[in-house]
């Protein structure tokens, strides 16, 4: 009884008492706040419209060979020229994480509310 009460005073006990008390921080936790949202969707448009093509331009170059228009600026200033004109596979290639993250972001909504 009294190593009990000693081990309950101590500080290795607080702190992990402490740690069980406060909220883990996992995925779904995270999309349930509605803020972070515009953060989630603004960083996945910018990774559609600026990494992603130089890493699409970066694989055809290992897989393909050299691209045909020039370097990664030239492939850059073709994306960018097709995303103006309209062109499809540009669009795809912007808007893809964007559309990713959206449908990650609504999942974790409805499963949010599922769970309570």
């Amino acid at each position: 009884m009294a190593d009990d009460t000693h081990w309950r005073g101590s500080q290795p006990v607080r702190i992990i008492l402490r740690l069980n008390r406060e909220p883990r921080l996992t995925a779904m936790t995270m999309l349930k706040n509605p803020r972070r949202d515009k953060y989630w969707l603004l960083a996945a448009l910018l990774f559609g419209l600026l990494v992603l093509p130089f890493l699409v331009h970066l694989t055809g170059l290992y897989v393909l060979g050299g691209y045909a228009g020039g370097g990664s600026l030239s492939f850059m200033a073709d994306f960018l020229v097709g995303l103006v004109t309209l062109r499809w596979y540009s669009w795809v290639l912007a808007l893809g994480p964007l559309m990713i993250v959206a449908c990650w972001l609504i999942v974790g909504r409805f499963a949010g509310r599922s769970e309570g």
